[in-house]
């Protein structure tokens, strides 16, 4: 009987330590443009993004920041396009030759087909910020009985 529950609680730990983790971030490196694989497979969360870079600059760069402009194309399993414009404030936690930065993008989102999708964000040419190491995402999946 006791090698029975050993085997038993045995079998819940194995099954309970390969579930798929809750969240998983992908960093970019460079000026862009910065391109994500976005699996959105799960149709019983919702999905939250958020990025997230590190601007080593000078004193006086890192207190000129204020916005970025981010134009954003998301690209569906199906190969359907979707581009929006959104600003990435560039307010974070700040040393004296360095900023981080981690922002909300979008929450609680359910995607219209499941599957793997394809995030591709392009900073203009004309808004790049020196000493931008690189761009990062963070999804985390949270069920669709939780508020923010």
């Amino acid at each position: 009987m006791r090698r029975a529950a050993s085997l038993i609680l045995l079998c819940i730990l194995c099954v309970t330590a390969c579930r798929e983790p809750l969240s998983r971030e992908a960093f970019v490196k460079g000026p862009g443009p910065y391109e994500f694989s976005v699996p959105m497979n799960d149709s019983t969360v919702l999905y939250d993004f958020d990025f997230y870079t590190r601007i080593d600059a000078s004193p006086e760069d890192i207190r000129a920041l204020s916005d970025l402009p981010l134009s954003i194309t998301w690209t569906s399993p199906s190969g359907q396009r979707f581009t929006e414009s959104v600003f990435l404030p560039l307010q974070g936690r700040t040393s004296f030759f360095s900023r981080q930065i981690r922002e909300p993008y979008r929450a609680g989102i359910s995607p219209w087909e499941y599957g793997d999708w394809t995030m591709s964000v392009f900073v203009p040419v004309s808004a790049s910020v020196p000493g931008m190491r690189g761009l990062g995402l963070i999804i985390t999946k949270r069920p669709w009985d939780t508020e923010n």
